[in-house]
């Protein structure tokens, strides 16, 4: 018996509640993509759908793609599709993989095969030069899958929650920029930033 059929094709924003069981499966796979406010990660996903059907509206290129896989009319997985800029030390964009999933029941059957050939398509469409995919670094099976397409590690990106970041800095919260002192003049917040390094000395009995 062959393969089922498997198509790709690009979510409406109205159709991505209907990805709530694929993601929910996803989410329990990948704690370390998926932080704790990603709750409302569905709807955020209709809303960056929403803004680049707009721009593409307007004249412009698409931004963002999240790609479904269907067998016989029921989704069995799917591929989140950002376009990014390369930064300041490339003049191209690309297309990210945030994240990829195939429902364990058709794992091996070509679904990821045709989820990242629409990624293929969509970085041609946009003239992007490369394709990146966020890969959890522990998940060994789709560091495989995408090695087997070519995908090479680029670079290592670290990340820290920012209290934490804050704790190892020494930064005293009082004198974030993002606090009151935004009310107060230059010369103020200057001679308030400098009371709170100042050293308290403790009164000698």
């Amino acid at each position: 018996m062959g393969r089922a059929t498997v198509i790709v094709r690009a979510v409406e924003a109205d159709e991505v509640p209907l990805l709530t069981p694929l993601w929910a499966e996803f989410a329990s796979y990948s704690p370390g993509l998926v932080g704790p406010g990603a709750s409302d990660v569905l709807p955020r996903v209709a809303e960056h759908i929403r803004a680049s059907q707009a721009i593409v509206a307007a004249g412009g290129r698409p931004t963002y793609r999240l790609a479904v896989a269907e067998v016989d009319g029921e989704f069995v997985g799917f591929a989140s599709l950002s376009v990014i800029d390369r930064g300041l030390l490339s003049t191209t964009s690309a297309v990210v993989i945030d994240a990829v999933h195939v429902a364990d029941r058709r794992r091996r059957a070509g679904v990821g095969t045709a989820l990242v050939r629409e990624a293929a398509g969509f970085a041609d469409e946009i003239g992007a030069t490369d394709v990146l995919a966020n890969v959890p670094p522990s998940n060994r099976e789709v560091n495989r899958f995408f090695a087997r397409y070519g995908f090479a590690p680029l670079v290592v990106r670290r990340t820290v929650p920012i209290a934490q970041l804050r704790r190892r800095l020494g930064v005293d919260l009082r004198l974030d920029p993002r606090d009151a002192t935004v009310d107060l003049t230059p010369v103020q917040r200057s001679l308030r930033r400098r009371v709170l390094l100042t050293p308290r000395r403790t009164a000698r009995p």
